[in-house]
């Protein structure tokens, strides 16, 4: 595809996200993809642009909507050439699986000035903060400006290293606690050198240092853990009447209110998730759904905000809409029943109206934004 062609491709995806584009020109648009003679020629345009950099997640949903392409044309069409993925291939994708619209999305100046005259409105996302209240009850209010030593007591003294709070422990065991409010994050790191980062809406209870035969904390909201090993000494996590159980271990745990049974994703070693007088040990790639195990969860999905990233795999708007109210500080109304699921991955750090034009591009969802409330409607 020459320059020139790309360029005109890329206007005609402009337009299809502000609404200009007509049917006639949205035809035209899919034809201009180029064509292959064959089903032969198809399948082998797919196996060369694999074999480059589309990861597994984007080669599904890529399959996708080659099937949505290649099943919405008139008859006896031209069969739409799959070469062009790899102009692609890094770009933000979203498809409504119901086969009625789809959209590649590069995250670039552009699509900014288009979400900001699409919509009045706009809501910043969220960052890193946090409330530690320290163990004599005193707070502070966390931030990207507090940096290197922020507290010292007689628990011990806490850093901030290059946006990770450290907590160093002088073998005193006082409890304190991290909260983060809505459109909030933090990363630290425990005495014992154990990893937690805690998304929006989030809090974790835990010692200045662990004198005893267990490390335990308590949390709720959402947190991603990478567990230092300490032989003989286990580490407890304690949420919503659950114990996971671990040694040495990365692992995500969700108990979001409103989001049902506490989720625990397991992405490396080992951990026992005990309740309700029932235990359940999972392996790698395995997920505790309160008591019961999902063998096939989307990893890839349930990390993605540790990662920076909106990731959505055949999500309801429902899910979708939890997570902008939390990290952007929105307010959610909905005037109709959307009942398609999306696929969508972009990322966490730009203004809301990006995330939403994206999905309105599919012309199966439609949003409002009036202050800190977003409407969903179709």
């Amino acid at each position: 595809m020459s320059t020139e062609k790309q360029q005109e491709v890329n206007k005609a995806f402009d337009a299809w996200l502000t609404g200009e584009l007509t049917d006639e020109q949205r035809k035209e648009l899919l034809n201009s993809l180029e064509s292959a003679e064959g089903e032969a020629r198809v399948q082998e345009e797919m196996m060369r642009d694999y074999e480059g950099s589309v990861t597994a997640a984007e080669a599904n949903v890529k399959t996708q909507i080659d099937a949505w392409l290649l099943n919405n044309m008139q008859a006896q069409p031209k069969v739409v050439r799959l070469r062009w993925w790899k102009y692609v291939a890094a770009a933000v994708v979203v498809l409504a699986l119901s086969g009625m619209g789809y959209l590649f999305w590069e995250q670039k100046s552009g699509q900014t000035q288009l979400a900001r005259q699409r919509y009045k409105n706009d809501l910043m996302p969220g960052g890193d903060k946090a409330i530690l209240t320290l163990p004599d009850g005193s707070t502070l209010v966390l931030d990207g400006a507090h940096t290197g030593l922020i507290a010292m007591g007689n628990g011990g003294t806490v850093h901030n290293e290059q946006g990770v709070l450290s907590f160093n422990g002088n073998g005193t065991a006082v409890y304190q606690d991290i909260h983060t409010p809505v459109a909030g994050k933090i990363a630290l790191k425990l005495s014992d050198g154990t990893r937690v980062w805690l998304d929006a809406n989030s809090g974790i209870h835990f010692p200045t240092a662990f004198t005893g035969k267990t490390r335990e904390v308590e949390v709720m909201g959402q947190a991603y853990f990478e567990v230092a090993e300490s032989r003989g000494k286990p580490f407890l996590v304690h949420v919503k009447g659950e114990t996971i159980r671990v040694l040495g271990t990365r692992f995500n745990v969700n108990s979001y209110a409103g989001e049902g049974k506490v989720k625990t994703t397991l992405i490396q070693g080992s951990v026992k998730v005990s309740g309700s007088g029932k235990d359940l040990v999972l392996k790698p790639g395995e997920e505790a759904n309160g008591m019961a195990l999902n063998t096939t969860p989307d990893i890839n999905e349930t990390v993605g905000w540790k990662e920076g990233e909106f990731r959505f795999n055949g999500a309801n708007i429902e899910t979708i809409m939890s997570q902008v109210a939390r990290w952007y500080g929105a307010e959610i109304r909905y005037k109709d029943d959307i009942s398609e699921e999306f696929v969508a991955r972009i990322q966490r750090n730009v203004p809301v109206s990006e995330l939403l034009l994206l999905l309105e591009a599919t012309n199966q969802v439609h949003f409002e934004i009036e202050g800190k409330v977003i409407t969903v409607s179709k």
